[in-house]
């Protein structure tokens, strides 16, 4: 069954904010952007094996593997999302931390979250810079 692209949008949207990433790890091949994880199904995949397919397989196999927009700028897209959204939980943490490996530097980040702040809030980037210190400390 092939999803629409607004389906896909809403697919990828609630995979982001429910699946709690804390043990995926998301590879990636940079010649072909081709992203694999298995967090759906290492997680939910016997409770829900439909939504852990549409995880692994649509979100982050088609959607995060689409070579239109780049690694870093999906990262800093999801980023700036789950801050707006105020999702302060393992998912920002992970895709924090995915925004390092795919070239998001400290300086990027920290403009990023600045300029979030006006539009989504103040106190959600105070908590998006308690998780930024940790992970950009060295």
């Amino acid at each position: 069954m092939r999803l629409t692209n607004s389906l896909k949008a809403v697919v990828a949207a609630l995979s982001i904010t429910l699946i709690a990433p804390s043990s995926v790890a998301m590879a990636s091949d940079n010649d072909s952007q081709k992203v694999v994880v298995t967090a759906g199904r290492d997680q939910l995949g016997n409770l829900a094996p439909e939504f852990a397919r549409y995880n692994d397989d649509i979100l982050f196999g088609e959607v995060w593997s689409d070579k239109t927009l780049s690694l870093k700028q999906r990262s800093m897209i999801t980023v700036t999302t789950l801050v707006a959204s105020g999702i302060t939980d393992s998912s920002l943490k992970f895709h924090l931390q995915n925004a390092k490996k795919n070239g998001v530097t400290k300086e990027e980040m920290a403009a990023m979250i600045t300029h979030i702040a006006f539009y989504a809030g103040w106190p959600k980037a105070w908590a998006a810079f308690n998780m930024i210190k940790d992970i950009y400390k060295d």
